[in-house]
């Protein structure tokens, strides 16, 4: 089973599940999972959302079930997740999805993290996609020329997941076409790794991006992918749309000393050349 295939609930249908065995106080029976998520089944034999959410979950190490007894728990990255934090259940989606915290890349992820390495590689400043545009003019981008999705059943459940995971977002500018918009990942793991209010060498901050977020040219899963960097400093434009947003949103700053040694160099559509950066320090944003 592969999260695109049609059988996988869309991961908010999951963070239904997820939220019910969170707000509980330890495991909880299949039977109950299905008489309050789905009251409708009539047929305790036929196989729904709640069985197929399960098995996702289990195949990606945040859920198990309890010997023959059919209680359920949350484990992983989910283990002590709080029932009203969906960004922490992003962030445990992303650490099973991409190998991160313990989690090896489950094999049912395969097809997504293949999906997000080439959609990370894209230009969200100047491209947004449908699946007529991605298979007209982008299914062999990839660098071994095999198609980029098997089919047009995928397109769908792959913009879900992306934007679950907060490497992708719908076009805020066009109906039904989606951009590689990874600033709600961005965000999360800056908020988690990077302290606010001092200044971060960029360098730094573009392995840590990178470390946590593989999936990123430059990162692990990218490189492995066959979507080499030729230049370590070089900020794909997904990720520069990222951290330029960032600065837009104002939870970045993002300066450039002309004594740095090495700064790394992001793509802005706005300027001729590269725009280089020597220093990023994150700024807490206070909630109204």
């Amino acid at each position: 089973m592969a999260l695109f295939s049609a059988s996988v609930p869309h991961p908010g249908e999951i963070w239904v599940v997820v939220r019910f065995l969170a707000s509980q106080s330890g495991p909880v029976a299949y039977d109950t999972l299905r008489r309050f998520l789905e009251p409708h089944s009539r047929d305790p034999k036929k196989l729904g959302t709640v069985h197929y959410a399960l098995a996702a979950l289990r195949s990606l190490g945040l859920a198990e079930k309890s010997g023959d007894d059919q209680e359920w728990i949350l484990t992983g990255a989910l283990a002590d997740l709080r029932s009203d934090d969906y960004a922490a259940f992003q962030g445990a989606l992303r650490s099973a999805v991409l190998g991160l915290r313990g989690h090896q890349p489950a094999e049912i992820a395969d097809d997504l993290r293949r999906a997000l390495v080439w959609s990370l590689n894209r230009d969200p400043f100047s491209e947004s996609f449908t699946w007529a545009i991605v298979e007209v003019h982008h299914q062999t981008d990839a660098p071994d020329g095999e198609s980029v999705f098997l089919n047009g059943a995928r397109w769908s459940p792959f913009t879900a997941w992306a934007t679950t995971l907060g490497l992708g977002a719908p076009a805020p500018h066009i109906a039904q076409r989606y951009i590689p918009d990874c600033t709600r990942a961005v965000q999360q793991v800056l908020q988690k790794h990077l302290p606010a209010d001092a200044p971060a060498d960029a360098m730094d901050v573009l392995r840590l991006l990178r470390e946590h977020l593989p999936v990123l040219p430059g990162g692990d899963i990218s490189e492995s992918s066959g979507y080499e960097s030729p230049d370590d400093r070089a900020v794909g434009t997904a990720l520069s749309f990222a951290l330029m947003r960032g600065e837009h949103e104002k939870w970045l700053v993002m300066s450039s000393d002309s004594d740095a040694k090495q700064p790394i160099k992001l793509q802005d559509p706005e300027r001729l050349s590269v725009r280089l950066c020597s220093s990023i320090m994150r700024q807490e944003i206070a909630n109204d």
